[in-house]
């Protein structure tokens, strides 16, 4: 990969993860604003504003979908680091490019579903809302394809550059590449 290529995926790569972490910020406030107006509620008289559920449970799949690209990026998800500290590198290598191949799979998987959710559930609407429940898949649709995205990246990393070794064992937080 040329030098100017590599730079501009860097930065559309940085302004996506932003993006996304913006995303999933904005949703964490969301439900937290939104749970404790709830719980206001339960205190205060007067009519409770039934819609707060709602949303901070579309809140927080929203956020679990929106970051899940970012957590394989940033090494943040469940992988099996018991593998890295083993002394072959090779073996690592294959190791990890495999389970990200596998995510990748399975965040396809995901992303098919969500589009046909997508395609298919703008007849029904939310019960308060009354939102398309179509508008609700888009988030997760656009986070799997995210995931998919950046799993193959990470994988072709490791395939040209070596597998994400941790630099110190008692500090699993610090990886270098080899």
């Amino acid at each position: 990969m040329s030098s100017p290529l590599r730079t501009v995926l860097r930065r559309a790569g940085k302004v996506l993860t932003a993006a996304e972490i913006s995303l999933g910020a904005l949703m964490l406030l969301t439900i937290f604003v939104l749970i404790g107006i709830q719980a206001a509620q339960r205190h205060l008289p007067g009519e409770s504003i039934a819609w707060t559920g709602e949303v901070s449970r579309f809140a927080l799949l929203w956020l679990t979908f929106s970051v899940a690209g970012v957590l394989i990026t940033h090494r943040g998800h469940i992988t099996l680091e018991v593998v890295d500290i083993l002394p072959r590198p090779q073996l690592v290598r294959t190791v990890q490019i495999f389970a990200l191949l596998v995510v990748a799979a399975v965040a396809t998987g995901l992303a098919v579903e969500a589009l046909t959710l997508v395609q298919t559930q703008g007849i029904l609407r939310s019960p308060v809302l009354g939102m398309s429940m179509a508008l609700v898949y888009i988030p997760v649709l656009v986070g799997m394809i995210s995931t998919v995205l950046r799993s193959l990246l990470s994988a072709a990393d490791i395939t040209l550059h070596g597998p994400v070794l941790p630099s110190d064992p008692t500090h699993p937080s610090e990886v270098q590449t080899q």
